[in-house]
């Protein structure tokens, strides 16, 4: 599977995942109910956390910022530098909600990365020079994962260290009931926040290397499927059907091949109907928390300018996270949409056989659908939603 140039994207993700008990087919013992067991510490964190935030709602500002810590955590490198000075920028409700869907949806991501395994054809199917543009843009995107990961990881060392040696205080706000500064509990406070952090970093960045490597992986196979549709009636074909069928290649007509070209285009639709159904309640998160921090960045900004320099930084980070959702997902709908365009680009013309014209006029009807995935069907995950959201910020 990692031999393929675009199939080894799902790496990174899947060790990142195995290291927090979270990838779907892991078969370590008893590593669903230790991913739960985690599941609920950090869920009783932030209970304790989203408590600051209502002991302070009367004071507009420290709301504000107490919001942020309750909503958002540590997007970028530039946005958890910021949590230095607020000390606090830890996205524990998008961790729960990442967490659970992946837990949730357990079998249902293990089936997506079974197909994807077993039934996406091989990047090198396509000519020399379209490949190494698909290979260019699949690392394209795990390299900008891996530099996020990167910064967010080295600033994350400063953000948990630092309350502990300097300020004597917690990783992040919270609310006990009891006094947290008495000797060995705040120390046992602290080691249990430390690690939570950490492994709230973990898991984030885990789930966007397998959001981005499956959503890249599939706008990619959407233009293999192109590539091999536009020649299905030329020599190239019979090269491509031995490298994605092996030596029964050989054996398969225009219309046999015709028939897997339909059916690999039906099984590309399931995929992204599956991965809507997975995705959708985290991408609304996405598009909720990244909004909602914008303008608290703003808002900060405006009740005290002073704030600006550290603010601004904070509202960009999210608005970089939003465009890397939005931008892939603008890429599989516009990979999508030229599906018919391959078809009629497919020397049709050349072939006199009734049944094979009537095939691709099919093909052409069904591919008027175009694969596109929401936030829970209220807003499509494209850039136009992106510009929207900015324009309303």
């Amino acid at each position: 599977m990692y031999q393929d140039g675009v199939k080894k994207c799902l790496l990174p993700a899947k060790i990142l995942l195995q290291t927090v008990c979270l990838w779907p087919d892991d078969e370590l013992p008893h590593g669903k109910a230790i991913a739960w067991m985690l599941f609920s510490f950090l869920f009783v964190t932030e209970i304790f956390h989203a408590a600051y935030t209502l002991k302070y709602g009367k004071d507009i500002k420290e709301a504000v910022s107490a919001s942020i810590t309750v909503t958002t955590t540590f997007e970028v490198g530039i946005s958890a530098i910021i949590k230095l000075e607020h000390q606090q920028q830890n996205y524990y409700f998008k961790a729960l909600v990442r967490i659970y869907s992946l837990l949730a949806n357990r079998r249902l991501f293990n089936e997506i990365l079974v197909k994807i395994w077993k039934h996406f054809w091989p990047v090198k199917c396509v000519d020399d020079t379209t490949r190494i543009n698909l290979e260019k843009k699949a690392v394209v995107f795990l390299t900008l994962n891996i530099i996020l990961f990167i910064n967010a990881t080295i600033s994350n060392v400063a953000i948990t260290t630092m309350p502990f040696f300097k300020y004597h205080q917690l990783v992040f706000k919270s609310v006990f009931p009891f006094d947290w500064n008495k000797n060995y509990v705040y120390e046992l406070l602290y080691i249990w926040q430390y690690f939570a952090d950490w492994y709230v970093l973990f898991t984030i960045m885990a789930f966007d290397f397998l959001f981005v490597a499956l959503l890249s992986m599939c706008s990619i196979q959407f233009a293999i499927w192109q590539h091999v549709m536009r020649n299905i009636l030329n020599e190239t074909s019979k090269e491509q059907r031995r490298l994605i069928f092996g030596k029964n290649g050989n054996q398969i007509s225009d219309n046999a091949m015709l028939h897997h070209c339909i059916e690999q285009h039906k099984f590309l639709n399931n995929i992204c109907n599956d991965m809507e159904l997975t995705f959708r309640i985290t991408i609304l998160l996405q598009f909720v928390v990244s909004t909602c921090a914008i303008c608290a960045g703003f808002l900060t900004m405006k009740l005290d300018y002073s704030q600006f320099s550290k603010m601004l930084p904070f509202s960009i980070a999210h608005t970089v996270q939003l465009f890397c959702y939005c931008f892939l997902g603008q890429e599989l709908i516009y990979q999508s949409e030229q599906l018919s365009n391959a078809i009629y680009e497919c020397s049709w013309h050349l072939s006199y056989d009734r049944d094979f014209r009537k095939a691709l006029v099919l093909m052409m009807h069904r591919s008027q659908r175009i694969q596109c995935l929401t936030a829970a069907n209220l807003i499509s995950l494209d850039l136009t939603s992106f510009i929207r959201v900015r324009i309303n910020n």
